[in-house]
């Protein structure tokens, strides 16, 4: 037989084989890294959703406080004071019963209505420190 006539089975470079297989992994990679996270199946309550109707939440920063934060609970009410320091001082009260929602080392989170949530923001906007008060449960 003639060499140019001999049929013979061509084969792939085994370079390329590997080169094709590591790419297809590589994309595999890349889809199932780009993929969100799946949630679960129970609902996160928002802090919205905890809110009583006609209300909202609000933040006050500790940088607002003249007064260290009471040892308070979630659900307890606070009164708050503003406070004007310096040689003509005095004070004035801003909101009542504010629910407190949480707190943390950044500040109070507070649930008010709205006259509250304005009077808050007056009092800051005029320069007013503001002094926690926790109201008794008896």
């Amino acid at each position: 037989m003639f060499p140019a006539l001999t049929v013979r089975t061509r084969r792939l470079p085994q370079r390329r084989v590997l080169l094709a297989v590591a790419g297809t992994l590589l994309a595999l990679a890349a889809l199932l890294s780009s993929m969100p996270p799946t949630r679960s199946d129970a609902a996160v309550a928002s802090l919205a959703d905890e809110l009583r109707p006609a209300t909202w939440a609000i933040q006050i920063p500790i940088a607002w406080l003249a007064a260290p934060v009471p040892r308070a609970r979630r659900g307890d009410l606070i009164d708050l004071l503003g406070v004007r320091p310096g040689d003509r001082a005095y004070t004035m009260p801003i909101a009542y019963a504010a629910t407190l929602v949480g707190s943390d080392d950044r500040g109070l989170i507070l649930e008010v209505d709205e006259s509250d949530a304005s009077a808050i923001a007056a009092a800051r906007g005029s320069g007013l420190l503001l002094i926690p008060l926790l109201r008794s449960t008896r």
